[in-house]
């Protein structure tokens, strides 16, 4: 069930929805040279964010702090970060599944609060395996990149980190 902010022990410093990440990941995919699809809003269905560059393709999976379209002190509590990241991680292995390839970056999107780094670092070793980087979106919308160590070479010629 949804927490008032203000009455979370640590409150978080900024709220951000799933629509505003989505947003932030496509102009950050874009500002790197990616040809970028119009990222999901709303209620819309698919993978949140697609991107590619060369034979590069990218997809991404994102949660936000609180439900789109709430403009209140309302954020996910932590049963529901739970939830998002496991349901993050199964949409992404369905996608590792159907999309099969070595040119294929699968990305956890998140806001960059601490509850939600918290819980992800309980099974970030876990994700890091199946070679799943996550990109941490800030409050002025800039974007943090982390990536399993393998992979950041690739993502240096990318232009990601």
């Amino acid at each position: 069930m949804p927490v008032s902010n203000s009455k979370l022990r640590k409150p978080d410093p900024f709220l951000m929805n799933e629509d505003t990440v989505n947003i932030a990941i496509a102009g950050f995919l874009k500002s790197k040279g990616f040809d970028c699809e119009s990222p999901l809003t709303g209620r819309q269905r698919g993978v949140d964010v697609k991107a590619s560059k060369g034979k590069i393709q990218v997809f991404v999976e994102s949660k936000g702090s609180q439900k789109n379209g709430l403009n209140n002190d309302e954020v996910f509590d932590h049963g529901q970060i739970v939830n998002h990241l496991a349901r993050q991680v199964h949409t992404l292995m369905k996608y590792a599944t159907q999309y099969d390839g070595a040119d294929t970056i699968y990305v956890l999107a998140n806001p960059d609060i601490q509850r939600i780094r918290d819980e992800y670092h309980r099974i970030g070793k876990m994700v890091e395996k199946m070679q799943f980087i996550c990109m941490w979106v800030q409050q002025d919308s800039n974007v943090v990149v982390e990536s399993p160590e393998d992979l950041n070479e690739m993502l240096r010629d990318l232009n990601l980190l």
